[in-house]
């Protein structure tokens, strides 16, 4: 059997999340889709937006078709191992199926079909899916439909991926499970009892550091003395964290290296928080949280909830980030968050003041950042902005939102 991961025509939509990666590329857990699908022994092969395609292709190899036995699955479906080990028990029928979630095609199984993946797109592919013969199934399988619903599925599946993933690593102490070269200073005081730590290669450590599981940290971090890094946290490779940090993802290559709190929080790739930075999870009247979402006012459910910060973007130093705000990709932003941020902005709205951040500077301070980190900035890095840049458009017209307390 080979999986076929596929992106439908709302995966593009979940902004800014989605707008530098594959859905499946969401991180969350310790792990994400496209990985713990790998980890399973799975040939993948994946439908994706055109304008993702090559930047992709390196880090997510992208397998040819060669079976006929095909179980696609929706990218929008959180990396949880007991959600694909229920897939799979699915498929031992060997009777084809379909799964719906809100009226979006989860998973499909079809034990012999003849699937050419160059003729279809993020479009058309569900339309086709739904032509061929099957059995619905009722059961319904969890998607990412908003930004905030990463922050949900986070906490409900963290423990169980964790546990999961402790096999690959060898255990330094009880409950901590460490890779390759791994420095963890004598003065740090892990807690286990609530879930097991994961300390991934060539991490440090440093002096009188909190951490409490579960808890998964990447390859190549380095968490600053005196930082507690709580429950639920996933801090990907490359990332330097510092201050106070709770229930909230961080994808690779950003800096939190500072004082400041981040809670319930997704925090893009080349994302740097000043020093003071702090987002708000918790409202003062202890009620569900509210989120605005591409003009609506959407009820999350949720009591705690941080920030969604977009790649590329930066914020000031001292900037203090209302509940449940969105920021958009490469924006850069100071003083009191009030109000969601479309990308490309420089945001100063309690100053007054909300500019177009220019698509040259931000490509001239992607090579800069990049430097500093070995990395050769090419054509499809700058190609990536300027995509998103266009796609992005629509939010720079449309913001005129008033300060919102």
């Amino acid at each position: 059997m080979q999986v076929v991961i596929f992106e439908d025509y709302l995966a593009g939509e979940l902004r800014p999340v989605t707008l530098a990666r594959a859905a499946f590329g969401i991180s969350m857990g310790g792990t994400n889709l496209y990985s713990m699908i790998r980890s399973k022994g799975f040939k993948v092969s994946y439908i994706l937006r055109n304008y993702l395609k090559d930047i992709y292709k390196d880090n997510f190899p992208n397998h040819p078709v060669t079976e006929k036995s095909l179980l696609f699955i929706n990218a929008s479906l959180p990396p949880a191992s007991s959600v694909i080990q229920r897939i799979l028990d699915l498929t031992k029928e060997k009777s084809p199926f379909v799964a719906q979630t809100d009226s979006r095609i989860a998973v499909a199984f079809f034990p012999n079909l003849k699937f050419e993946p160059g003729k279809f797109d993020e479009y058309s592919l569900a339309n086709w899916l739904q032509d061929q013969e099957y059995e619905f199934i009722e059961d319904k399988f969890p998607l990412i439909n908003y930004p905030f619903d990463i922050i949900r599925y986070n906490e409900k599946y963290f423990g169980e991926n964790i546990e999961e993933l402790s096999k690959n690593y060898r255990q330094k102490f009880p409950g901590v499970f460490v890779g390759e070269n791994v420095k963890i200073h004598p003065t740090v005081c892990m807690d286990t009892e609530d879930g097991m730590i994961i300390i991934d290669d060539n991490t440090s450590i440093g002096p009188f550091v909190y951490l409490k599981g579960p808890l998964y940290i990447g390859k190549k971090c380095r968490i600053i003395e005196r930082t507690s890094v709580k429950e639920m946290c996933h801090i990907s490779h490359t990332c330097k964290v510092g201050g106070e940090v709770e229930c909230s993802i961080m994808e690779p290559y950003s800096n939190k290296q500072h004082h400041g709190f981040l809670g319930h929080s997704w925090v893009g790739s080349w994302v740097n928080m000043g020093a003071g930075t702090s987002t708000s999870d918790l409202k003062n009247t202890y009620g569900e949280i509210a989120v605005e979402y591409q003009g609506k006012k959407v009820p999350t459910g949720m009591q705690f909830l941080g920030s969604i910060i977009g790649d590329y973007s930066k914020t000031a130093i001292n900037t203090s980030i209302f509940t449940g705000k969105i920021i958009g990709v490469a924006s850069y932003v100071y003083g009191f968050v009030t109000t969601n941020v479309p990308s490309f902005c420089n945001y100063a709205r309690t100053f007054g003041q909300m500019t177009e951040h220019y698509l040259p500077a931000v490509v001239r301070t992607q090579q800069r950042m990049f430097a500093r980190r070995g990395i050769k900035q090419t054509r499809l890095h700058i190609k990536l902005l300027e995509d998103i840049y266009q796609i992005t458009r629509d939010e720079r017209i449309m913001s005129t939102e008033s300060l919102s307390l």
